[in-house]
Protein backbone atom coordinates (compact mmCIF):
# COMPACT_ATOMS: atom_id res chain seq x y z
CA UNK A 1 0.00 0.00 0.00
CA UNK A 2 1.14 3.29 -0.68
CA UNK A 3 0.82 6.06 1.51
CA UNK A 4 -0.07 9.71 0.21
CA UNK A 5 2.45 12.15 0.84
CA UNK A 6 0.93 15.48 1.34
CA UNK A 7 -0.63 13.57 4.49
CA UNK A 8 2.60 13.09 6.07
CA UNK A 9 2.10 15.88 8.37
CA UNK A 10 -0.87 14.11 9.75
CA UNK A 11 1.31 11.40 10.63
CA UNK A 12 3.93 12.49 12.29
CA UNK A 13 1.79 15.24 14.29
CA UNK A 14 2.18 13.79 17.28
CA UNK A 15 6.22 12.77 18.04
CA UNK A 16 5.27 10.89 21.25
CA UNK A 17 2.58 8.72 19.45
CA UNK A 18 3.30 6.18 16.89
CA UNK A 19 0.45 6.29 14.45
CA UNK A 20 -1.14 3.72 11.90
CA UNK A 21 -2.36 4.37 8.58
CA UNK A 22 -4.90 1.66 7.12
CA UNK A 23 -5.31 1.00 3.51
CA UNK A 24 -8.17 -1.31 2.51
CA UNK A 25 -7.65 -2.21 -1.47
CA UNK A 26 -10.86 -3.94 -3.03
CA UNK A 27 -11.48 -5.75 -6.75
CA UNK A 28 -14.20 -3.08 -8.40
CA UNK A 29 -14.88 -5.53 -10.76
CA UNK A 30 -16.61 -7.91 -8.08
CA UNK A 31 -18.22 -4.34 -7.13
CA UNK A 32 -16.89 -4.75 -3.66
CA UNK A 33 -16.93 -1.07 -2.80
CA UNK A 34 -19.83 -1.16 -0.50
CA UNK A 35 -18.16 -3.42 1.37
CA UNK A 36 -15.33 -1.64 1.75
CA UNK A 37 -16.63 1.59 2.64
CA UNK A 38 -18.66 -0.13 5.09
CA UNK A 39 -15.51 -1.80 6.57
CA UNK A 40 -13.79 1.72 6.51
CA UNK A 41 -17.13 2.91 8.56
CA UNK A 42 -16.73 0.19 11.24
CA UNK A 43 -12.96 1.19 11.82
CA UNK A 44 -13.02 5.12 11.58
CA UNK A 45 -16.28 4.42 14.18
CA UNK A 46 -14.61 2.13 16.65
CA UNK A 47 -11.57 4.17 17.01
CA UNK A 48 -12.84 7.54 16.18
CA UNK A 49 -10.99 8.91 19.68
CA UNK A 50 -8.08 6.90 19.20
CA UNK A 51 -5.67 9.43 18.02
CA UNK A 52 -2.90 6.45 16.91
CA UNK A 53 -5.27 5.85 13.74
CA UNK A 54 -4.50 8.56 11.54
CA UNK A 55 -5.80 7.75 8.61
CA UNK A 56 -8.12 5.17 6.55
CA UNK A 57 -7.40 4.78 2.19
CA UNK A 58 -9.54 2.82 -0.37
CA UNK A 59 -8.28 1.87 -3.28
CA UNK A 60 -10.21 0.18 -5.82
CA UNK A 61 -8.50 -2.38 -8.07
CA UNK A 62 -9.21 -5.20 -10.73
CA UNK A 63 -8.77 -6.03 -14.07
CA UNK A 64 -6.86 -5.09 -16.38
CA UNK A 65 -4.76 -3.30 -14.37
CA UNK A 66 -4.21 -6.11 -11.30
CA UNK A 67 -5.86 -9.42 -10.94
CA UNK A 68 -9.21 -9.56 -9.93
CA UNK A 69 -10.55 -10.83 -6.77
CA UNK A 70 -8.86 -8.32 -3.98
CA UNK A 71 -9.99 -7.37 -0.70
CA UNK A 72 -6.58 -6.95 1.36
CA UNK A 73 -6.14 -4.90 4.09
CA UNK A 74 -2.28 -3.31 5.29
CA UNK A 75 -1.52 -1.36 8.19
CA UNK A 76 1.42 1.15 8.14
CA UNK A 77 2.93 2.87 11.23
CA UNK A 78 4.50 6.08 11.05
CA UNK A 79 6.70 7.43 13.67
CA UNK A 80 9.69 8.49 12.02
CA UNK A 81 12.55 6.46 14.26
CA UNK A 82 12.90 2.93 15.37
CA UNK A 83 12.41 -0.51 13.52
CA UNK A 84 8.84 -0.55 13.21
CA UNK A 85 8.61 2.85 11.49
CA UNK A 86 7.28 3.39 7.92
CA UNK A 87 6.28 -1.15 8.24
CA UNK A 88 3.15 -2.13 6.24
CA UNK A 89 1.40 -4.85 7.83
CA UNK A 90 -0.61 -6.87 6.18
CA UNK A 91 -3.82 -7.55 8.51
CA UNK A 92 -6.37 -9.53 6.34
CA UNK A 93 -5.84 -11.02 2.02
CA UNK A 94 -9.18 -13.05 1.12
CA UNK A 95 -6.35 -14.56 -1.45
CA UNK A 96 -4.76 -16.04 1.43
CA UNK A 97 -7.61 -16.05 3.96
CA UNK A 98 -10.41 -17.30 1.59
CA UNK A 99 -12.92 -15.65 2.93
CA UNK A 100 -13.91 -11.96 3.80
CA UNK A 101 -13.01 -10.78 7.64
CA UNK A 102 -15.53 -9.92 10.17
CA UNK A 103 -15.28 -6.92 11.37
CA UNK A 104 -14.33 -7.82 14.57
CA UNK A 105 -11.41 -9.75 13.50
CA UNK A 106 -9.85 -6.21 11.60
CA UNK A 107 -10.64 -4.14 14.65
CA UNK A 108 -8.68 -6.79 16.89
CA UNK A 109 -5.83 -6.73 14.52
CA UNK A 110 -5.93 -2.72 14.25
CA UNK A 111 -6.20 -2.45 18.20
CA UNK A 112 -3.24 -4.53 18.86
CA UNK A 113 -1.13 -1.60 16.86
CA UNK A 114 -3.12 1.06 17.84
CA UNK A 115 -3.85 0.50 21.07
CA UNK A 116 -3.41 -2.97 22.87
CA UNK A 117 -5.17 -1.95 26.13
CA UNK A 118 -8.30 -0.99 24.46
CA UNK A 119 -11.60 -3.11 25.10
CA UNK A 120 -13.79 -3.51 21.83
CA UNK A 121 -16.52 -4.80 23.80
CA UNK A 122 -18.54 -7.04 21.76
CA UNK A 123 -15.79 -7.27 19.11
CA UNK A 124 -13.65 -8.81 21.27
CA UNK A 125 -15.81 -11.76 21.77
CA UNK A 126 -14.42 -15.23 20.24
CA UNK A 127 -15.20 -15.53 16.36
CA UNK A 128 -18.29 -18.15 16.37
CA UNK A 129 -19.33 -21.08 14.02
CA UNK A 130 -21.50 -18.78 11.97
CA UNK A 131 -20.24 -20.29 8.07
CA UNK A 132 -17.92 -17.35 7.67
CA UNK A 133 -14.77 -19.11 7.39
CA UNK A 134 -15.89 -21.16 4.42
CA UNK A 135 -13.83 -20.94 1.37
CA UNK A 136 -15.83 -18.58 -1.35
CA UNK A 137 -15.40 -18.64 -5.09
CA UNK A 138 -12.93 -16.61 -7.08
CA UNK A 139 -14.78 -13.30 -8.77
CA UNK A 140 -16.59 -15.09 -11.82
CA UNK A 141 -17.04 -11.81 -13.12
CA UNK A 142 -12.91 -11.01 -12.77
CA UNK A 143 -11.73 -14.47 -13.90
CA UNK A 144 -14.17 -14.29 -16.87
CA UNK A 145 -12.73 -10.55 -18.19
CA UNK A 146 -8.81 -12.00 -17.90
CA UNK A 147 -9.77 -15.05 -19.84
CA UNK A 148 -11.37 -12.67 -22.36
CA UNK A 149 -8.05 -10.94 -22.56
CA UNK A 150 -5.58 -13.69 -23.17
CA UNK A 151 -8.52 -15.06 -25.90
CA UNK A 152 -9.25 -11.66 -27.49
CA UNK A 153 -5.98 -9.89 -26.86
CA UNK A 154 -3.27 -12.64 -27.30
CA UNK A 155 -1.16 -10.06 -29.30
CA UNK A 156 -2.71 -6.55 -28.22
CA UNK A 157 -0.99 -5.09 -24.66
CA UNK A 158 -2.84 -2.03 -23.40
CA UNK A 159 -0.46 0.78 -22.94
CA UNK A 160 -0.85 1.13 -19.22
CA UNK A 161 1.63 3.50 -17.65
CA UNK A 162 2.56 1.48 -13.97
CA UNK A 163 1.41 4.88 -12.03
CA UNK A 164 -2.24 4.59 -13.75
CA UNK A 165 -3.43 3.68 -10.29
CA UNK A 166 -1.30 6.74 -8.44
CA UNK A 167 -2.47 9.47 -10.76
CA UNK A 168 -5.86 10.46 -9.06
CA UNK A 169 -6.12 10.75 -5.26
CA UNK A 170 -8.29 12.35 -2.89
CA UNK A 171 -8.41 13.15 0.61
CA UNK A 172 -11.42 13.98 3.08
CA UNK A 173 -10.63 15.22 6.30
CA UNK A 174 -13.91 15.14 8.08
CA UNK A 175 -14.65 16.57 12.08
CA UNK A 176 -15.32 12.99 14.47
CA UNK A 177 -17.42 15.10 16.80
CA UNK A 178 -19.07 13.21 19.35
CA UNK A 179 -19.82 9.66 17.69
CA UNK A 180 -23.46 9.68 17.32
CA UNK A 181 -24.26 13.22 17.24
CA UNK A 182 -24.53 15.14 13.77
CA UNK A 183 -21.10 17.05 14.05
CA UNK A 184 -19.80 13.51 13.39
CA UNK A 185 -18.78 13.94 9.45
CA UNK A 186 -18.08 10.37 9.36
CA UNK A 187 -21.00 9.61 7.70
CA UNK A 188 -20.96 12.07 5.22
CA UNK A 189 -17.26 11.67 4.22
CA UNK A 190 -17.94 8.05 3.77
CA UNK A 191 -21.20 8.84 0.89
CA UNK A 192 -18.85 11.19 -0.30
CA UNK A 193 -15.87 8.41 -0.86
CA UNK A 194 -19.17 6.30 -2.26
CA UNK A 195 -19.50 8.74 -4.93
CA UNK A 196 -16.27 9.39 -6.03
CA UNK A 197 -15.00 5.72 -6.10
CA UNK A 198 -18.12 4.95 -8.15
CA UNK A 199 -16.29 6.03 -10.91
CA UNK A 200 -14.25 3.22 -11.01
CA UNK A 201 -17.51 1.36 -12.04
CA UNK A 202 -17.42 3.23 -15.86
CA UNK A 203 -13.88 2.34 -16.51
CA UNK A 204 -14.86 -1.15 -15.89
CA UNK A 205 -17.29 -0.45 -18.14
CA UNK A 206 -14.88 0.87 -20.54
CA UNK A 207 -12.33 -2.17 -20.32
CA UNK A 208 -15.57 -4.52 -21.61
CA UNK A 209 -15.82 -2.47 -24.16
CA UNK A 210 -12.69 -2.60 -25.18
CA UNK A 211 -12.48 -6.15 -25.24
CA UNK A 212 -15.65 -5.94 -27.72
CA UNK A 213 -14.33 -3.89 -30.07
CA UNK A 214 -11.12 -5.43 -30.35
CA UNK A 215 -9.54 -2.14 -30.97
CA UNK A 216 -6.08 -1.98 -31.29
CA UNK A 217 -5.60 1.63 -31.63
CA UNK A 218 -7.39 1.86 -28.02
CA UNK A 219 -5.41 3.02 -25.25
CA UNK A 220 -5.37 3.54 -21.94
CA UNK A 221 -5.34 7.50 -22.68
CA UNK A 222 -8.86 6.71 -24.07
CA UNK A 223 -10.14 5.43 -20.42
CA UNK A 224 -12.42 7.32 -18.49
CA UNK A 225 -10.94 9.25 -15.81
CA UNK A 226 -11.33 7.70 -12.22
CA UNK A 227 -10.25 8.79 -8.94
CA UNK A 228 -8.03 6.25 -7.89
CA UNK A 229 -7.71 6.22 -4.33
CA UNK A 230 -9.69 7.82 -1.39
CA UNK A 231 -8.25 8.83 1.92
CA UNK A 232 -10.65 9.27 5.09
CA UNK A 233 -8.78 11.67 7.97
CA UNK A 234 -10.60 12.12 10.74
CA UNK A 235 -9.98 15.12 12.67
CA UNK A 236 -10.20 15.10 16.71
CA UNK A 237 -9.93 18.60 17.35
CA UNK A 238 -12.34 20.71 15.52
CA UNK A 239 -15.99 20.62 14.59
CA UNK A 240 -17.83 21.21 11.75
CA UNK A 241 -14.67 20.17 9.68
CA UNK A 242 -15.12 18.71 5.94
CA UNK A 243 -12.23 19.51 3.58
CA UNK A 244 -11.73 17.13 0.02
CA UNK A 245 -8.31 17.57 -1.74
CA UNK A 246 -6.84 16.23 -4.49
CA UNK A 247 -3.32 15.08 -5.54
CA UNK A 248 -1.94 17.56 -2.35
CA UNK A 249 -2.28 20.45 -4.71
CA UNK A 250 -6.07 21.40 -5.13
CA UNK A 251 -8.61 21.94 -2.42
CA UNK A 252 -11.70 20.96 -3.87
CA UNK A 253 -13.97 21.94 -1.24
CA UNK A 254 -13.85 23.34 2.23
CA UNK A 255 -16.76 23.64 4.39
CA UNK A 256 -15.39 25.97 6.73
CA UNK A 257 -15.41 28.79 4.08
CA UNK A 258 -18.54 28.54 2.54
CA UNK A 259 -21.03 31.21 3.34
CA UNK A 260 -24.06 28.52 4.50
CA UNK A 261 -23.89 25.23 6.67
CA UNK A 262 -25.46 23.35 4.10
CA UNK A 263 -22.61 20.75 2.78
CA UNK A 264 -21.87 20.49 -1.11
CA UNK A 265 -24.33 17.59 -2.97
CA UNK A 266 -22.22 14.42 -3.54
CA UNK A 267 -23.07 14.73 -7.56
CA UNK A 268 -21.48 17.79 -7.32
CA UNK A 269 -18.86 17.06 -5.13
CA UNK A 270 -17.74 14.14 -8.27
CA UNK A 271 -18.50 16.51 -10.80
CA UNK A 272 -15.93 19.20 -9.52
CA UNK A 273 -13.11 16.62 -8.61
CA UNK A 274 -13.66 14.77 -12.33
CA UNK A 275 -13.25 18.19 -13.85
CA UNK A 276 -10.20 19.12 -11.60
CA UNK A 277 -8.61 16.42 -13.41
CA UNK A 278 -9.35 17.45 -16.45
CA UNK A 279 -8.91 20.85 -16.56
CA UNK A 280 -7.52 21.68 -13.60
CA UNK A 281 -10.14 24.18 -12.11
CA UNK A 282 -13.36 23.33 -10.06
CA UNK A 283 -15.95 26.10 -11.98
CA UNK A 284 -18.40 23.93 -13.98
CA UNK A 285 -20.99 25.27 -15.98
CA UNK A 286 -24.58 25.79 -15.75
CA UNK A 287 -25.30 22.64 -17.09
CA UNK A 288 -22.70 20.59 -15.24
CA UNK A 289 -24.11 21.82 -11.64
CA UNK A 290 -27.22 19.89 -12.38
CA UNK A 291 -27.62 17.16 -10.64
CA UNK A 292 -28.18 13.47 -12.37
CA UNK A 293 -31.79 12.50 -11.60
CA UNK A 294 -33.09 8.64 -11.80
CA UNK A 295 -35.60 7.92 -14.19
CA UNK A 296 -39.03 5.91 -12.93
CA UNK A 297 -37.42 2.51 -13.77
CA UNK A 298 -34.32 3.32 -11.90
CA UNK A 299 -35.76 4.69 -9.13
CA UNK A 300 -38.20 2.01 -8.83
CA UNK A 301 -35.15 -0.83 -8.81
CA UNK A 302 -33.38 1.31 -6.05
CA UNK A 303 -36.46 1.10 -3.80
CA UNK A 304 -36.31 -2.71 -4.66
CA UNK A 305 -32.79 -2.63 -3.87
CA UNK A 306 -32.68 -0.75 -0.73
CA UNK A 307 -36.00 -2.04 0.50
CA UNK A 308 -37.95 1.36 -0.05
CA UNK A 309 -41.33 1.58 -0.61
Amino acid sequence: AVVTPSLSKLYMSSSDESEVHISIEYCSGCQWMLRSTWMASEILTTFASDASLSSLSLIPKGPPLSEGGIFRITAKRNNGEGADSGKTTLLWDRKIEGRFPESKEVKQFIRDLVDPSKDLGHSDKQKGDDGSSSKEADCVECKEQQQEKQTLHESIELAIPDIFYEQNMVSIEYSTGVVSSPDNGLYRANFYANELLSCAYERNTWWKQYQLDNDDEKTAASAPVVVDKVTLIPNRELIGTMKIELNEEMTIYDHSKEADDEYIDASRLRKMVIRAITHGDISLSSGEIDIDLLDEEEAEEARKYFGVF
